[in-house]
C-alpha cells in the first residue's frame, strides 16, 4: 500500500470511529435487487429474527465502484426493506476491510478483481452477542449476477458463513433507496459508531 492509499485509509476509518462516513457510504453506485439466506444449519446468535437458520429476504444492494481498475477503499450497502414490518428495514453498510481484529475495524483499498473482505467496522448486539457483519467475495469483486458469502464476527476473532447474498443483475426501479446504519431492529441492535451514521 503506498502513502496516498495509506492515508485515505486512516482518514476513512477515524472518519467511520466519528460516525462522519458520508464519504464513504453516500456514494454513487448502482442499486441491484438480491436475495440473502441464512443457512439453514447455519450457528446464529439466538433471539434475532433475521439470522434465523434458513430465512430468506429480499434485498437492495448498492455497489461503490470508483473505477479506473485502481486500489480504492470500497463500500456496499445492503437494505432488507421492511424486514421488521411496513419501513422498517434492516441495513447493513459495509467497507472493504481485513479479517480479524484489528484489521476488521479498518478501511483498507483494494482492486475492483482482487478477492475482497467487507466489514460492518464496528459492532452491533444480536440478542446478547457482539458480532460485526460483513461480505466475503471469494474470487473477485462483488458484482450483479453473483453470489457472495454473508459473514459475522466476533470483537476478537474471524469472520465467518452464516449465509449467501445472491445479487442479480436487475436493477432496483423506483426512487432511489436511503441508507442508514441506524436502520435496525429484530434484536439486531447497532451500537455506536454505527448508530450515528
Amino acid at each position: 500500500m503506498n502513502v496516498n492509499s495509506t492515508l485515505t485509509a486512516l482518514r476513512s476509518t477515524a472518519g467511520a470511529v466519528l460516525g462522519r462516513v458520508d464519504g464513504l457510504f453516500n456514494v454513487q453506485g448502482a442499486c441491484y435487487r438480491g436475495v440473502l439466506v441464512i443457512d439453514p444449519e447455519a450457528v446464529t446468535p439466538g433471539s434475532t429474527e433475521l439470522l434465523q437458520p434458513g430465512q430468506r429476504r429480499e434485498a437492495l444492494v448498492r455497489i461503490s465502484n470508483p473505477g479506473g481498475g485502481t486500489q480504492a477503499i470500497r463500500s456496499v450497502s445492503v437494505k432488507l426493506p421492511d424486514v421488521y414490518g411496513p419501513g422498517r428495514d434492516q441495513d447493513f453498510l459495509l467497507a472493504s476491510s481485513g479479517d480479524g481484529a484489528p484489521l476488521h475495524h479498518v478501511t483498507l483499498p483494494v482492486t475492483e478483481t482482487g478477492p475482497t473482505l467487507y466489514s460492518s467496522l464496528w459492532l452491533y448486539l444480536a440478542g446478547l452477542t457482539p458480532v460485526l457483519f460483513g461480505l466475503q467475495a471469494e474470487d473477485g469483486e462483488l458484482s450483479p449476477g453473483g453470489v457472495t458469502s454473508f459473514t459475522i464476527s466476533p470483537p476478537v476473532g474471524k469472520f465467518r458463513s452464516i449465509g449467501t447474498l445472491s445479487v442479480s443483475d436487475q436493477m432496483h426501479e423506483g426512487d432511489e433507496p436511503v441508507f442508514s446504519g441506524r436502520n435496525s431492529g429484530g434484536n439486531i441492535r447497532p451500537l455506536p459508531p454505527v448508530s450515528f451514521y
